[in-house]
């Protein structure tokens, strides 16, 4: 097609030569900036998994330390049984520890990511927006430092320094994302590595140490009324028989019996109101001895699924970069999910308060 014609077809379709021209221009200004996708989920699911753990270990530091207590005052008397309560008060002094320490550092996580949130929606490229995530990083890392997590050498400080210099040599806020990347692999695997030991501790209190520490001071009662349920399970056996004999060949429909007549029912009587009254200690043992099993098990799941929200934080982290470079949502699915399970065992353990 010549120039001129060209010029009459333009002229002819003027609306459809404004819409071609602004959208070439749109596209040439989107391709000099970078979109920057909303990262409201992905923070709300790191904040709602921070605010759940440290709810968590508060609560299991708290009711691990009040059946510690219980533990204790009833082995006082008991010296040869106190292992068991001491080895549970080492679980209550453990979480008690690591409640403090995942506090600030959750916390950290969670103003980290608020802070990302932020910078994003500045959504420039400016040296500013580079330098705001160096510093978010630094304040993530200052506070792991104040913690008991990290040892006398701690490596990250000098790990930071080096990384810091790459995030600021960063062109824009996914490449800076990306760049702090590392450190933020090295804090979560810290944190993983003290869950684990945690376990450890968590798992040394299994249920058999409660069950003893708890049944242990009541043993001859316990024997007593265990003995009550076999004498009741012989005599209602025995009056069955009696009252309602087996067929023979010789007697296929045997007569039965009236219980009035059962020399055994009037014991049967006795045993059972026995244990009507060794019920007014036997169901507050019981209650104490479920409630501590309770909490073991919710205390271990809560160490367990704390673990798999770090992991899944890290790796959702890792994506971030990712998905400024494809314009999509960072991951976070995961992590609302991991904080709605971490929630439920908070619920449970507060149940025991």
């Amino acid at each position: 097609m010549r120039f001129w014609q060209t010029r009459v077809v333009l002229f002819r379709h003027p609306r459809r030569t404004v819409e071609l021209f602004f959208a070439a221009v749109a596209s040439l200004l989107l391709a000099g900036c970078q979109a920057i996708p909303d990262m409201s989920d992905w923070n709300q699911a790191t904040k709602d998994v921070s605010s759940a753990v440290n709810a968590g270990f508060g609560s299991a530091a708290q009711v691990n330390g009040d059946i510690a207590q219980r533990l204790d005052k009833v082995l006082e008397d008991i010296p040869a049984f106190s292992d068991p309560a001491s080895r549970y008060s080492s679980v209550a002094e453990a979480l008690s520890k690591r409640a403090n320490d995942y506090e600030q550092l959750f916390g950290a996580i969670s103003d980290y990511s608020s802070a990302l949130a932020a910078i994003s929606r500045a959504s420039d490229s400016s040296q500013q927006t580079v330098d705001a995530v160096a510093g978010s990083l630094n304040q993530l890392v200052g506070t792991l430092g104040g913690t008991t997590l990290t040892g006398p050498g701690f490596e990250l400080g000098q790990a930071l320094a080096n990384e810091v210099i790459k995030i600021k040599a960063a062109h824009d806020f996914g490449d800076a994302v990306q760049k702090a990347d590392p450190v933020v692999g090295q804090i979560s695997q810290l944190l993983l590595d003290d869950l684990a030991d945690l376990e450890k501790t968590v798992g040394v209190s299994k249920d058999e140490v409660i069950r003893i520490a708890i049944e242990e001071p009541h043993k001859k009662d316990l024997d007593f009324r265990r003995a009550l349920l076999r004498r009741r399970a012989f005599l209602e056996t025995t009056i069955m028989i009696a009252v309602d004999p087996p067929s023979t060949p010789e007697h296929p429909h045997p007569a039965t019996t009236s219980l009035l007549k059962v020399d055994d029912a009037p014991e049967l009587a006795k045993v059972e109101q026995y244990l009507r009254d060794a019920d007014t200690w036997y169901s507050p043992l019981q209650a104490e001895l479920n409630g501590a099993l309770a909490v073991r098990a919710q205390s271990e799941q809560l160490v367990i699924q704390t673990g798999r929200a770090v992991s899944a934080w890290r790796d959702s982290h890792a994506s971030l970069s990712a998905a400024v470079k494809e314009r999509r949502l960072p991951e976070s699915g995961r992590l609302a999910a991991l904080a709605v399970r971490i929630r439920g065992l908070v619920a449970e353990l507060r149940k025991e308060q």
